[in-house]
Parts: structure tokens; C-alpha cells; sequence
């Protein structure tokens, strides 16, 4: 049986988790969600809930920041920073939201990703170090001292910038077929790790997915093939510790040299050093590993989990997850010290209280025959039953002469005629060709991509809102609707002209068929100049 621990306590959660940190001191958290409320929770004794407050769009992202600054980042609008009791501190305006953010190990460098896909660099403060954009980046990474920030776009290319924002150097991708950079991490001397995977079919002297070891300067060290795609790398010692995607726990020296310590059923969605052991999320659970890849303990959420929350010292972990059934969804934050006595789990854990009665000093036991008992004994009454009255009258008047093969060979003889089936005229293939059996398809909506425009001299930009990319499914489209950030439809066609105020905007489109199945997409517009005014305007063609 497999040992558990209990956590210390169940924080019950209005919304479904979205973002969470812990204090260095672990003696409170934070938390936010869909409902753009930052909660508060004192965990110094029994966890209870503080003062929360509000921002003004659902959260994404929360991270706490030197001096206790809370970093909120939100799904549409900007990033902001508050003080623990809740004072606003400043606010820092980014394009579409906040996609992706991470800090440094001090906690004094913020690095965040926004919806036009630009990177921000700033102080805990909201100060502003610098500005980068390159492509379509989806992933960033920031060295544990602040000094460097990584940033890697979906077709494998990664650009290694200072704290100012300044481009050191740049990786594009070996294979013309196409790369991805799943996970990256800096290393105790500055230099990057990664794991990209080739997106087509290689060489044979190319790895399909390989780890590879960049130096400060942008040399290329090493390269190890492996066989799964790292979700997660995390700096550990002189090396680093990889999650696959496979649910293998690496351990990785400074030559790549790979040692498997652990394997999980499932992903490994995160991963930390506690002390000589590893701490791994996977699945609904919570695993402590010791040196040797041995479980010393599990602790098991209601929700998949995501992602480990520690404080400083690694004395208390916050863990969230989200069970996505809407039926039976329970919000639930476990409070856990990694260092709690474990127990055996017992064998009638997952059984109703109800039925235990009937569980304990019980023992289920498969029949055995005895000795002088004839499993296959034959049972006339039985077999009697399958034959017709003629057949069951000569059985009657022949029964002590009758072979038992013969028996069996009139019983075969019934079920051939029972099981005759006239089937020389029937296509059993014909109803596959049917226009009806094949299976409905749901449009796709397609928004475009994503658009950066200038200004004109009155401070607006005209701009095309076009779906006609848009697939039409099965049934084709019976209708068009372009909604803006705040809700509000502003039309109903495939393409929509509107001339739009300097800033970020965010528009949704939503396509339905005539069986009222539907999809959306949404596109952000960023309209760049000096003037601002906070309306816009629908243009006829």
C-alpha cells in the first residue's frame, strides 16, 4: 500500500484556482481567479482568510515579489502591484493581457509575456528595464540572480536578452522542418538548458527531441537525445531536474548526462528540490521521492494538479488544482508540510462509511470444490432444457444407453439450426455509405491573427476584422457575430471595418450552424501612437 500524508488544512475556494504563490516566510498566500478577486489567507496558525480585493479583469497569473509586492497579471488588461493589505502600488500597461510571466529567484526582475506577444522587463516596483519583440513568443525563463531573460517563439527560435531588454544572442532552429522549445531554464553559470523537439521527420543523424546546453555567449556546449519532451526544467546544484512529458524525473548533470530517478503514469505537469528528496506534481497528486526513486509519501488533490508553490525555506507547500467537472467541481487549495508523519493507506480507503460493516472481519473466498466433487458432472435437467420434446422423449427411453457424444452432437445439430441466419441478401456494409452516418462537424471559427497598427494624425486606425478563414464544418454557417472586449456585438457579417482609439483592443468572433452548434475566436489589435481616447467607431464598407 502506498504511504500518505494529511494536509494541515483545506482551503475551500469560491472559483477555480488560477493563480496562487506563497510568501518567502510561508506565513500567508495569495490567490486569484476568474472573478479578478485576490484573496488573502494568514497561514501562520489556522489558515484564515484576510481582507481580499479586486482588479479589474479575471486573473491569470500572481506571483509575490521582493518587499511582499503581490505581481497580478490579468486575461485582457494590464499588470499590476499591490501591497499584501491590498494597496495599489502601480500599474504597468501591456497589450492583450498577460500570457506568460515569470521572476527572478530574488524576486527583484519581473519578466512578462503580453497578448501582442511583446516581452516587458521591470523592477518589483513596475519600474520598466526594457522592451523586446520577436515572432509569436510563447515561453519565457529568467535567471535565478536577474542578470539574464530567455524568451523562445513557436517555431524554435530563442533570443537570451540582459535586464535591460538588449538582445545577447540568438538561437534559430537547426531542422527546416519546423521546431518547438517546450521548457528552458538557466543554469548556475549562466548558461541556458532547453529541450526542443523537431516538429517533421529528421535525419537520421538529427534527434527528433534533444536537450541542449547553451553557453552566455551563445555557443552551443551539448546535446543529448532523449525520449520525451521535457515540460518542466528546473535548476538544481550544478545540473537540473526534467519532467517529461512521458512522466520521467531526470536528473541532469552539467554535460547533459541524463540519470532517470522516477517514473510516473502520468505527465509531469512540475517539479522541485525538498532537501535530498523531489517533489513532483503529477496527475491528482502530490509525490515525494527520496534519492534512491523511492516514494516516501503522496498527497492527493480533488483537481489535476498543476503546479508546486513553496515557500522560501521549503517548510510548506500550496497546492491547487481543478477536477474540470462541472457537475461535482470542487475549489480547494491543500496547506501541506512535506515534513508530516506518513501512513500506510488502507485497502478499504475508497469505500463508503455506510458499507464498511460489511467490509471488516469479512473474508472473500473463491469456491474450491472438494475432493469428491465433479466440476464438470453432468446436469440432465439442464440439458434437457435445450432440446426439443421429440429429443428429450428418446433421452427419456434411451437415457442409460446414450453415449455421451451422441448427446452432444444432437445439442450441436439444434444450435446450428437456431443460429442459421439468412444473410445472402444483406449488405451489411450498405448503411456505411450513407450520407447520414457521417459523423456532423462544427464549424471553426478563425479570427486572423492577431494586428499592430499606427495611428493616423487624430489618433485612430481603421481596421479589418476578417473571418473569412473561418471553417464552415459540415453544415456551413447560418451565423456571424463580432463582439468587442466589453461584450457588445458590433456586427454581423464575416468581415467587420472599425476604427478603433490608441491602445489594446480585443475583439471575439462567434460562428454557428444550423444545428446551433458554434465556435469562437479572438483576435487582439494593438493601435500604437501618442493620443488616446477610449471609443471607436463602426465603419459601412
Amino acid at each position: 500500500m502506498p504511504m500518505v500524508i494529511d494536509p494541515i488544512a483545506e482551503i475551500k475556494c469560491e472559483t477555480i484556482v488560477r493563480a496562487i504563490d506563497v510568501s518567502d516566510n510561508g506565513k500567508w498566500l495569495a490567490w486569484g481567479g476568474e472573478d479578478g478577486v485576490v484573496r488573502i489567507v494568514d497561514t501562520s496558525g489556522v489558515p484564515t482568510a484576510l481582507e481580499p480585493f479586486n482588479v479589474d479583469d479575471s486573473i491569470t497569473h500572481l506571483r509575490i515579489a521582493r518587499e511582499d509586492v503581490i505581481v497580478i497579471g490579468t486575461h485582457t488588461a494590464d499588470l499590476y502591484g499591490h501591497e499584501r493589505l491590498g494597496g495599489h502600488r502601480w500599474t504597468h500597461a501591456i497589450g492583450g493581457g498577460c500570457d506568460h510571466i515569470k521572476l527572478s529567484g530574488d524576486g527583484t526582475i519581473v519578466g512578462c509575456i503580453d497578448g501582442g506577444r511583446n516581452v516587458h522587463i521591470m523592477t518589483e516596483n513596475g519600474i520598466q528595464r526594457g522592451q523586446f519583440s520577436s515572432g509569436e513568443l510563447i515561453l519565457i525563463a529568467v535567471a535565478n540572480d536577474g542578470t539574464g531573460v530567455a524568451v523562445a517563439d513557436d517555431e524554435g527560435n530563442v533570443s537570451v536578452l540582459d535586464s535591460n531588454g538588449n538582445l545577447r544572442w540568438k538561437r534559430t532552429p537547426d531542422s527546416d522542418s519546423g521546431e518547438t522549445v517546450s521548457a528552458m531554464c538557466f543554469m548556475h553559470d549562466g548558461s541556458l538548458l532547453l529541450s526542443r523537439e523537431v516538429l517533421g521527420i529528421t535525419p537520421s543523424e538529427v534527434a527528433q527531441i534533444a536537450l541542449e546546453k547553451w553557453s552566455s555567449t551563445g555557443e552551443k556546449l551539448f546535446s543529448e537525445e532523449i525520449n520525451s519532451r521535457s515540460v518542466c526544467l528546473v535548476p538544481d546544484g550544478i545540473g537540473a531536474l526534467a519532467g517529461q512529458f512521458d512522466g520521467a524525473v531526470l536528473q541532469i548533470d552539467d554535460t547533459l548526462s541524463v540519470t532517470n530517478l522516477w517514473k510516473s503514469m502520468y505527465t509531469v505537469n512540475d517539479i522541485r528540490r525538498h532537501g535530498e528528496d523531489i517533489l513532483v506534481a503529477s496527475w491528482f497528486y502530490l509525490h515525494r521521492i527520496d534519492g534512491v526513486g523511492e516514494e516516501v509519501w503522496r498527497c492527493e488533490h480533488v483537481g489535476l494538479v498543476q503546479s508546486i508553490v513553496t515557500s522560501k525555506d521549503g517548510t510548506r507547500i500550496a497546492l491547487s488544482g481543478d477536477n474540470q467537472n462541472d457537475y461535482t467541481r470542487e475549489n480547494q487549495i491543500l496547506w501541506i508540510d512535506p515534513d508530516a508523519t506518513p501512513y500506510a493507506l488502507s485497502a478499504d480507503f475508497d469505500i463508503d462509511d455506510d458499507l464498511l460493516e460489511f467490509v471488516d472481519d469479512t473474508e472473500f473466498n473463491s469456491p474450491i470444490a472438494s475432493a469428491d466433487d465433479d466440476l464438470y458432472a453432468d446436469d440432465t435437467n439442464a440439458l434437457a432444457s435445450y432440446l426439443t420434446e421429440e429429443e428429450q422423449e428418446k433421452l427419456n427411453a434411451t437415457q442409460s444407453s446414450v453415449d455421451d457424444s451422441e448427446l452432444f452432437a444432437m445439442l450441436d445439430d439444434e444450435i446450428e439450426q437456431m443460429a442459421q441466419i439468412e444473410d445472402d441478401d444483406v449488405d451489411l456494409m450498405a448503411g456505411l455509405s450513407d450520407e447520414e452516418f457521417v459523423t456532423h462537424i462544427t464549424p471553426t471559427a478563425d479570427a486572423g491573427d492577431d494586428i499592430v497598427v499606427e495611428a493616423e494624425d487624430d489618433g485612430t486606425a481603421i481596421v479589418v476584422l476578417d473571418g473569412s478563414n473561418t471553417s464552415p464544418g459540415s453544415q456551413g454557417i447560418e451565423q456571424w457575430v463580432w463582439r468587442d472586449g466589453d461584450s457588445k456585438q458590433i456586427g454581423k457579417t464575416s468581415k467587420v471595418k472599425v476604427r478603433l482609439p490608441i491602445g489594446n483592443h480585443t475583439f471575439t468572433l462567434t460562428v454557428s450552424d444550423t444545428a446551433r452548434e458554434s465556435s469562437t475566436d479572438t483576435i487582439t489589435v494593438q493601435v500604437q501612437g501618442e493620443i488616446t481616447d477610449d471609443s471607436f467607431d463602426l465603419l459601412n464598407d
